[in-house]
């Protein structure tokens, strides 16, 4: 039988209040180290908006997502005229317009990458999932058998690696695409390991592959993988997949145990839907991906607000 454990009620209070204090304040410092003496201009035709500008506005407005653009960029203003925020505020187009544009993806997966390493001296075991994100848009089609018209939700896939202790997502990769999710697995472990010492990865069935056990063990770690029935031992030039199999076998208790840490990533994707809103409303692919993607970034900093309250980790982004 599982019992919760006692939530310590001061230290949740504590958190919920310093939120707002911390995200203002740690916000500016993150994406000034990102891309504090970054310019997208090329000496051709009107000098383009600061990086970090837009960055800033992109992260705020997706802060509150349901805010739509144009009240978004009336309350940016307000938050600029009340000096919570020190940027300049661009018209609510080009808002949208750096949204969709490719450039800002190098700088949102620095963001991802810089906000996850305070946390690199508490995690060291790692979960990866894939969870579906809502938009506002329908597919529809003709079925001979139920002799009707149905219309269906169109959906991004969203792939995120987490540390299980603290839920900080040192990965994300945001796809309308599917049929990556090993080739982004393995891309997830290769960069995760840059910042952290990896010991535990655990994964679902839709990760359990002779090359991701592999690229686990290239990163120093053990691989926990959900077994499907009917698999063979032959390790076919991938030995850590005849390890993973044989450490079921001699100790399916201690196995589970390791693999049901994924249930992190699981609290994970629930948290940041609850907080964060669970559809993005852009209309083009790429500002759909990025859309989720910002939403990512904030969820690092509620993290970051944890870190400091529950385990004394301060971020320094200087």
């Amino acid at each position: 039988m599982r019992f919760m454990e006692k939530r310590d009620y001061a230290l949740y209070n504590a958190i919920q209040k310093n939120e707002w204090f911390f995200f203002f304040k740690t916000l500016p410092a993150l994406v000034h180290y990102v891309a504090g003496n970054v310019s997208f201009w090329r000496h051709i035709g009107r000098p383009p908006e600061d990086a970090d500008d837009i960055l800033t506005c992109l992260l705020v407005w997706q802060r509150f997502p349901n805010l739509a653009v144009r009240s978004a960029h009336s309350f940016l203003l307000f938050l600029k005229a009340i000096h919570l925020i020190h940027v300049k505020v661009p018209c609510f187009k080009t808002l949208t317009n750096y949204q969709a544009n490719e450039r800002m993806r190098y700088y949102l997966d620095l963001c991802i990458e810089e906000s996850s390493k305070p946390l690199s001296i508490l995690e060291h075991d790692f979960a990866t999932d894939m969870t579906g994100v809502r938009t506002n848009t329908f597919s529809s089609w003709y079925s001979l058998r139920c002799n009707k018209q149905i219309n269906k939700r169109d959906h991004i896939a969203s792939h995120i690696t987490t540390g299980v202790r603290s839920n900080i997502v040192t990965c994300v990769d945001v796809c309308v695409k599917k049929g990556m999710d090993n080739v982004i697995f393995r891309k997830h472990v290769k960069e995760t390991a840059k910042n952290f010492s990896v010991q535990e990865w655990s994964g679902d069935g839709t990760y359990q592959s002779r090359e991701n056990c592999t690229a686990v063990r290239e990163a120093h770690g053990v691989p926990f993988f959900k077994l499907k029935k009917g698999i063979t031992k032959k390790p076919k030039g991938h030995p850590a997949w005849k390890d993973m199999l044989e450490r079921n076998e001699k100790d399916k208790e201690a196995y589970d145990r390791s693999y049901h840490k994924r249930s992190n990533v699981e609290s994970t994707n629930h948290a940041k839907k609850a907080r964060l809103g669970n559809n993005v409303r852009s209309k083009l692919d790429t500002a759909r991906e990025q859309e989720e993607h910002l939403k990512w970034v904030n969820h690092n900093i509620l993290v970051l607000n944890r870190a400091q309250l529950e385990w004394g980790i301060k971020p320094h982004f200087d």
